[in-house]
């Protein structure tokens, strides 16, 4: 064989050989560029996946958020509403005509305590608006709390207590709170379920 032929033949065997290593190059290339390319897919797929899961919570969480927020504003809205019903119905009965007014303590003195030697003080409101039935007022107080079998010597005193309406029984250091505030207030925590389902039902 010639120096040629030996030349050339070692040049097809490395063409060969490199050919065989391009194409198994070119092939591991390929399975690569594969795996990548699916790995690269699950982890869009991941990411795609993860990210709707958020997503969903992040609007879970919102929804969640929005109605706790919705139901604090009607509570809030309904609260307001039962306040305006309670200042209305105290005003009204500030408001009330004088006799009935007075019937109004009369009853408050007679159903809540009274033992019949009570001091009674009013608002300073009520003590200069009702100055000139005042005593006639005692007077009938007494005698309706004798009927009812108490002593009868309740007495109105010019002292007064910071109220708006209604009356403070004293005795001794033994005061009774019988405001309208105070008796609306206990009203309240009373009819407050049954005022919330006549009034939202």
């Amino acid at each position: 064989m010639s120096l040629d032929n030996i030349v050339k033949k070692i040049i097809d065997e490395a063409r060969k050989t490199a050919d065989g290593v391009n194409k198994g190059a070119d092939e591991e290339l390929d399975r690569l560029r594969g795996k990548f390319s699916s790995e690269e897919r699950q982890l869009k797929d991941d990411a795609v996946k993860r990210a709707k899961v958020d997503a969903e919570e992040i609007v879970r969480r919102r929804v969640s958020s929005a109605r706790l927020e919705g139901r604090k504003r009607v509570l809030g809205q309904k609260e307001m509403i039962l306040n305006e019903v309670f200042t209305e119905a105290k005003n009204g009965l500030l408001n009330l005509p004088e006799d009935r007014y007075l019937n109004l303590l009369t009853e408050l003195v007679v159903k809540h305590g009274a033992v019949g030697d009570e001091v009674i003080m009013l608002s300073p409101k009520d003590a200069s608006r009702l100055k000139g039935n005042l005593k006639a007022w005692n007077n009938d107080l007494n005698e309706r709390l004798k009927k009812e079998g108490f002593k009868g010597e309740v007495r109105v005193t010019d002292e007064t207590r910071d109220i708006d309406g209604g009356l403070v029984l004293s005795k001794g250091r033994t005061e009774i709170n019988l405001s309208l505030d105070v008796l609306l207030s206990e009203l309240r925590l009373t009819l407050e379920g049954e005022l919330m389902e006549i009034l939202f039902g």
